[in-house]
Parts: C-alpha cells; structure tokens; sequence
C-alpha cells in the first residue's frame, strides 16, 4: 500500500505542475502569437486508488515513474490588424526564423523593429532570417505575402518562412522560441500578412475548465490520502490491543 501512496503522490505532484502549465497560458493571453502549452502522461488517480483497494498490482507497478510533458498546441490564433509595417503575421502553417546564441529558431511573434543597424529583430533584439542572412531594411518596407522585402519598389531582402513536418513536436526554447525540424525550404503554403498580429491561441473559458478539472482531481487525491492515513491510524490501534 506504501507504494500506492507513493503514486498518488506523484499524481499530485502532476496536478500541481499542471497548475502551473495553466497559469502559464492564462497569464500569456494576450501575448502575440502565444502558443498554449498542454499538460500530458499526468498518472491517474483512479487507476492508482483502484489497484491500491485491490491490491492487484506489483510494488514495481505502482511505484512506476510517470514522466510528466507538455506539448504546444500548434492550432493558430486570429490575426488582429495594426498600423505598423514592421508587425507581421503568418497566415497557415509556418515559422519566421530567428537568429540566436544557441542556433536558428522559429517564432510566430511578427511584432518586430528595427535595431540601430536597421537589422529587421524580434522584441527581445535577435535577428530575423532572411535567404541571404539577416534582413536590413533601409526606408519604408512592403512585403509581400510571399516574404519578398520591397524598399522603393526594389527587392532588398527575402524573408525565411519554415515550416515543420505536420504533428512533429515543437519544443519550447522560452521567449516565443521553438526547436524543431524544418523542412527544406519552399515548402511552407504560409502567407505573410504585413500590419497584421496574430494574437495568442489560449481560450480562457477551456482553460478555467481544466483548472477546475485539475483542483477537483487534487483534492480527490488528498482525500484518498486522507482516508488511507485514518485507515492505517486504526489498524495500528485495533492490532496493540491483540
């Protein structure tokens, strides 16, 4: 029973990492082009409660770690107009790529700037991507939906949109980053929308329901503790008195 415990332990440990995915995505509601994150393999109460009163499974079955992931929901998030020719957006599948310290990396945020060496960067000042390295935009840009960068009506730059296999991961490399494969370029069916932001793709509603959800299964497992500590409490007393 011991090593039931332990499970459910882990359980609540999920359920509070959980928490903290759904805090996460709510506090970034109105981030540009934020990418909800999904808890998963969160290890169930009722299988753990319902071997523990049967006592069906092995120690090394209960005690059994569950790895706790998330996954980024990839679905897109409505674009919103806005008056800058620097902000843009992606519309369909596809990544700007940047680039950082640790390598290139892809974004959806479109709300860049210029810096002082009138290199096209993010918020957090890393360079955009183009075909031939970074982007340098000299005057007034147009772009097109194809990423092609005008300045008076001359080609001067060619923005890199990648895109990733369909269902392959992303991984989450903080600051609106992503890790993942990218396919060769000229793949991507995306568009880019200049004087757009895409705006994040978190529903508060679905995400105040999973936090009921996930409190509700806490404290279901905190009374199952609960009653098995009273219950061991009691078998303790019933066999000093034998």
């Amino acid at each position: 029973m011991s090593d039931a415990i332990a499970a459910l332990s882990e359980a609540m440990r999920n359920d509070a990492e959980t928490l903290r995915v759904i805090g996460q995505n709510v506090s970034n509601i109105d981030t540009v082009a934020y990418r909800r994150e999904i808890a998963v393999m969160r290890s169930s109460f009722d299988q753990a409660a319902d071997l523990a009163r049967a006592e069906l499974a092995t120690p090394a079955e209960l005690a059994a770690p569950v790895d706790f992931e998330t996954a980024i929901d990839q679905r897109p998030g409505t674009l919103k107009a806005s008056s800058e020719a620097l902000h843009l957006a992606l519309e369909g599948p596809g990544f700007f790529v940047v680039d950082t310290p640790q390598g290139e990396a892809l974004t959806r945020r479109g709300d860049f700037r210029l810096d002082s060496e009138g290199r096209l960067v993010t918020q957090q000042g890393l360079p955009v991507l183009g075909e031939n390295g970074h982007v340098q935009i000299a005057g007034t840009p147009q772009i097109a939906v194809d990423g092609a960068v005008r300045v008076d009506g001359a080609v001067v730059a060619q923005l890199r949109v990648a895109q990733v296999a369909p269902g392959a991961p992303l991984a989450s490399l903080g600051a609106d980053l992503y890790g993942g494969e990218q396919l060769p370029q000229g793949d991507s069916t995306a568009r880019v929308r200049q004087g757009f932001l895409e705006a994040s793709n978190v529903e508060s509603v679905q995400e105040m329901i999973r936090l009921i959800e996930t409190m509700r299964h806490f404290e279901g497992v905190q009374r199952f503790v609960r009653g098995y500590d009273d219950m061991m409490g009691k078998a303790i007393s019933e066999l000093g008195k034998v």
